[in-house]
């Protein structure tokens, strides 16, 4: 399997996202948090319908950790949550063609909140579960520019007004 991208993301799913963040504070020095409610619609697996998590995103050395507490929807984040418990679900990769992907590997998740120009959603998920262990997320190149920028100008701010 080869993905042609950059590795940008981990994925962990949590129970509560404010316990999660102190979790992650508290152990591994990460944080601060920019939070961010989803509601969107979109797709996983034959199940369509919306969406909408509670997350959370903080730099983790050079890539970025997304904490998402599931709540409206049957995504896999949720799925995950149910039958494996807290912790790593995806690695996102930023990709310039959302396409290109391994042969035979299923696209089992669509997000329909941002789409590409040609309607293409801009989020996916791989099923690597059984090869990797975990899913693959394939994130348009420019989205993922946007949301890290939003992330590190959060970050940069609340860091500067911590030494004020």
């Amino acid at each position: 399997m080869h993905i042609e991208g950059d590795f940008y993301q981990i994925g962990i799913v949590v129970k509560d996202i404010d316990a999660g963040m102190a979790l992650y504070r508290n152990m591994l020095g990460l944080g601060p948090f920019w939070r961010l409610d989803t509601h969107y619609e979109g797709r996983y697996r034959d199940w369509t319908g919306t969406f909408a998590n509670r997350n959370a995103f903080t730099k983790w050395g050079d890539v970025y950790l997304e904490m998402v507490e599931p709540g409206l929807g049957e995504g896999n984040a949720k799925e995950w949550l149910t039958t494996r418990g807290e912790g790593i679900f995806h690695l996102g990769y930023a990709v310039d063609d959302m396409r290109r992907r391994p042969e035979g590997v299923e696209c089992v998740f669509e997000s329909w909140s941002s789409r590409l120009a040609n309607g293409d959603a801009a989020v996916v998920h791989l099923d690597t579960v059984d090869e990797l262990g975990y899913f693959v997320e394939l994130s348009d190149r420019a989205m993922v520019r946007n949301l890290n920028a939003r992330i590190d100008d959060f970050m940069a701010s609340a860091q500067s007004t911590a030494v004020e």
